[in-house]
């Protein structure tokens, strides 16, 4: 099975980023794809073979990852930000991962920062996951999958969600959503690929957070997310997230948000 790296970045004129993203590798011996989000007459080229580039004059991470699906033709795709760096031999975990798990579909690896701790809360073992709560803290960067798999079950993210979409956060958990809802393995592997400053583009608590948390509660239990809503709004509260006095204002705004994600659905 060979590999496919599928970046997506934005306003990129030079390759030279790659550099840093893999400082232990031969860029020659890499297959890369990158979705190049820009400004026409602004494009990035690439010289190499084994180095395409998507030039595209549209925004959100999403539509971004998107193209990347459409155009890969590894057998295995490794999903990329240009802000990461990679260890060394990440390719031979990836790989051996899939060989090792010949029913995985998708395979959920480890991030740590660049102070060498994890990046967050990790399993202590390898599993498989099965559960809505099992995918609900997944990054995008953790996940490679078979292409075919995902191809042939028309898996794809969620347009209205995700950086410069009208939602900010959840394409993740939807991506993954729709590869459970088609009974395809997902499987967590006790291996770090990859290393990313710690930081968070979607601050609990937030209104942001809020909106797309309770979107999502509305497409997985339809008229029991208000149950949802309203549990999550107490934690906050008892978290000292959010003020007790906000408690029913931040209920009306989740509200809301699920009658604008229908109105875009519909639309």
């Amino acid at each position: 099975m060979n590999l496919e790296i599928l970046i997506s970045t934005m306003h990129r004129t030079s390759l030279d980023f790659l550099e840093t993203m893999f400082p232990y590798d031969n860029l020659e011996e890499l297959s890369i794809l990158i979705i190049n989000q820009t400004k026409e007459g602004l494009d990035l080229n690439s010289k190499f073979n084994n180095i395409r580039v998507i030039n595209s004059y549209e925004i959100g991470l999403s539509k971004s990852r998107n193209l990347a699906i459409d155009n890969a033709f590894g057998d295995i795709c490794l999903i990329a930000d240009d802000d990461t760096e990679y260890i060394v031999g990440f390719q031979k975990i990836v790989k051996e991962a899939f060989e090792n798990c010949t029913d995985a579909s998708l395979i959920k690896f480890k991030i740590e920062t660049f102070l060498g701790k994890p990046y967050k809360v990790y399993p202590q073992k390898s599993k498989r996951l099965i559960s809505y709560s099992d995918i609900n803290t997944i990054s995008s960067i953790e996940i490679a999958f078979k292409r075919q798999n995902i191809v042939d079950g028309k898996i794809r993210f969620n347009e209205l969600f995700g950086l410069g979409s009208a939602f900010k956060s959840g394409e993740e958990f939807l991506f993954l959503k729709q590869i459970l809802d088609n009974d395809l393995g997902i499987y967590f592997k006790n291996e770090t690929i990859v290393k990313h400053k710690f930081e968070s583009s979607t601050i609990v608590g937030s209104d942001d957070y809020l909106k797309s948390q309770s979107i999502l509660y509305f497409m997985c239990y339809g008229w029991f997310a208000n149950l949802y809503i309203l549990k999550l709004l107490v934690f906050l509260v008892r978290k000292n997230v959010i003020l007790k006095s906000k408690f029913f204002s931040k209920y009306t705004m989740a509200k809301k948000a699920i009658m604008y994600y229908k109105e875009l659905r519909d639309a």
